[in-house]
């Protein structure tokens, strides 16, 4: 009976291979079938945010003539963003500038790779929104001063005077009313570079009393305020090329020509505004080149490098002397921002020292 079993199971296990074996070829797919009908949408997603809206800034040549200018301006050539420090580049560099706006800091909160120049990003609000909106600069509010503490409100001028204002003098100034003896150890002692935010106001020299009295400009009272922009109305008149105006940022251009476009609102005769310029920055220089003898003489001054020679100690009134000096020197118009203030530290400066 086994046997009988085990036989009649090995004949169905050959049967099974059998049939396998001679299983026929796949016969050819059938036709697809009609398409179904459409399921339902499914809910709308976010609107989305960009692209769509290139056209409304990308349209014309606009962008690329600003860009063009501001490639010939000192911001994009001459700006030293290779300083990237955290306590240069605050200003020196575009990402400094950001992070120190951002967190309302005087220095950057570290130093920064790859350091940048100042750009459109610096001063717009590039692609946030994707519309015109992204034009509205990255600074607007009023501006507390470094040096003084006083908070000035030039418009969008606020945006230039962010950086464009003296540095905290370390060590300070004596009182100018009595003078004083300080310590300096810093050969570059003064307001650094750009000081203009507190010259065009009449703001923070060391005014000494001598024979000229502290008084502003008219440039003070017209521009520095925040209906004329201060900065904005002269160094962004019509743009002349790539020499001066616009985002070139230059109210003269480097072959020394005035870009009046700036000017004709309150002066009306080219020709008597090129003289009247350069009557004011010849006495400017004048007066500069007296003083600067004055701090030589006195061993105050390295006349090989401009800087101040140190460590030493600067008496009475030479500090604030000094300080005058490189108010006036940095502030780079030559007494156009504020002729008379200029004018006034330059000569009482002069009257204190031996």
């Amino acid at each position: 009976m086994k046997i009988k079993l085990s036989f009649i199971s090995l004949l169905c296990l050959v049967l099974a291979f059998g049939f396998v074996a001679c299983e026929g070829d796949e016969g050819p797919a059938g036709e697809i079938g009609e398409v179904g009908p459409q399921g339902p949408n499914g809910p709308e997603g976010p609107e989305g945010t960009g692209f769509q809206n290139c056209i409304s800034c990308h349209q014309s040549q606009k962008i690329a003539a600003k860009v063009f200018q501001w490639e010939h301006s000192v911001h994009a050539t001459g700006g030293n963003y290779e300083k990237n420090r955290a306590s240069c580049a605050g200003c020196h560099t575009s990402q400094g500038f950001l992070d120190r706006v951002a967190t309302g800091a005087a220095t950057a909160s570290m130093d920064i790779e790859d350091p940048l120049p100042q750009n459109c990003y610096t001063c717009h609000q590039i692609h946030n929104t994707f519309t015109e909106d992204d034009w509205a600069f990255t600074q607007s509010d009023p501006v507390t001063l470094w040096e003084g503490g006083q908070t000035l409100d030039f418009g969008k001028g606020n945006l230039c005077i962010s950086c464009h204002q003296a540095r905290v003098a370390s060590p300070s100034l004596p009182d100018p009313a009595t003078g004083g003896t300080i310590t300096i150890t810093n050969s570059r002692y003064g307001p650094h570079h750009g000081p203009q935010g507190t010259m065009l106001p009449g703001l923070n020299g060391y005014e000494v009393a001598g024979p000229e009295s502290y008084e502003n400009s008219a440039h003070t009272s017209l521009l520095a305020n925040n209906t004329k922009h201060a900065c904005i109305v002269c160094h962004m008149g019509t743009a002349q090329g790539t020499e001066s105006g616009g985002h070139t940022f230059r109210v003269i251009s480097e072959e020394g020509d005035i870009n009046t476009a700036a000017c004709v609102e309150c002066h009306d005769d080219d020709d008597a505004l090129i003289v009247m310029v350069d009557d004011r920055q010849a006495q400017i220089e004048t007066m500069m080149e007296e003083l600067r003898l004055k701090l030589v003489d006195n061993g105050l001054l390295d006349p090989n490098n401009d800087r101040a020679i140190v460590p030493q100690d600067f008496e009475e009134h030479e500090a604030g002397a000094l300080y005058n000096y490189k108010f006036v020197q940095e502030d780079k118009s030559r007494g156009v921002h504020n002729f008379k203030y200029a004018r006034a530290l330059l000569i009482n400066s002069i009257a204190a020292l031996p």
